[in-house]
């Protein structure tokens, strides 16, 4: 990862672990950014956050990203129709690192009222230690790398 900086969204359904994650990746050296509802602030549904999350991968403006809202669905839902966003609701060490290693996802996505924050700073670790391809013998490298690079072509066709 070349800088240490990473967007984070969150509904109203989501500020508790928001502010869990946003203390522990800083507490990381990450710089967070939040593109989410603030505490306080204006109301803002899931799938704004979700798409300010997405949007600011999209773009290229970061490399990783996290969003929260209640269960998570409906995030996974509207980041996955940015081009170049993978994201991924993970709930255990196993997904988290599965879903970097094997699906070269960008975007963790939780809901709050299912993950504990301990467990999600865990899950984030996972994530965020694991590398494409990490654990992986060569041929299915070869495979998985064929696969992103596919996909892509996908999006290049589909998101005109």
């Amino acid at each position: 990862m070349s800088e240490k900086k990473i967007i984070i969204g969150s509904t109203r359904a989501g500020l508790t672990l928001k502010k869990e994650l946003t203390v522990w990746l800083e507490s990381k050296g990450f710089r967070v950014d939040d593109a989410g509802m603030k505490e306080g602030g204006e109301f803002v549904p899931y799938h704004e956050a979700a798409a300010a999350v997405a949007r600011g991968i999209s773009e290229k403006r970061y490399e990783r990203g996290i969003i929260i809202c209640g269960t998570g669905a409906g995030s996974v839902i509207t980041a996955a129709k940015f081009k170049g966003v993978y994201p991924v609701h993970v709930f255990n060490t196993f997904t988290a690192q599965q879903a970097k290693a094997v699906n070269n996802c960008n975007v963790l996505v939780f809901g709050e009222w299912l993950t504990p924050p301990k467990h999600a700073c865990r899950l984030v670790d996972a994530w965020l230690e694991t590398g494409f391809t990490d654990g992986v013998d060569d041929e299915w490298k070869v495979f998985l790398r064929n696969c992103v690079r596919e996909i892509g072509e996908l999006e290049d066709r589909l998101f005109r």
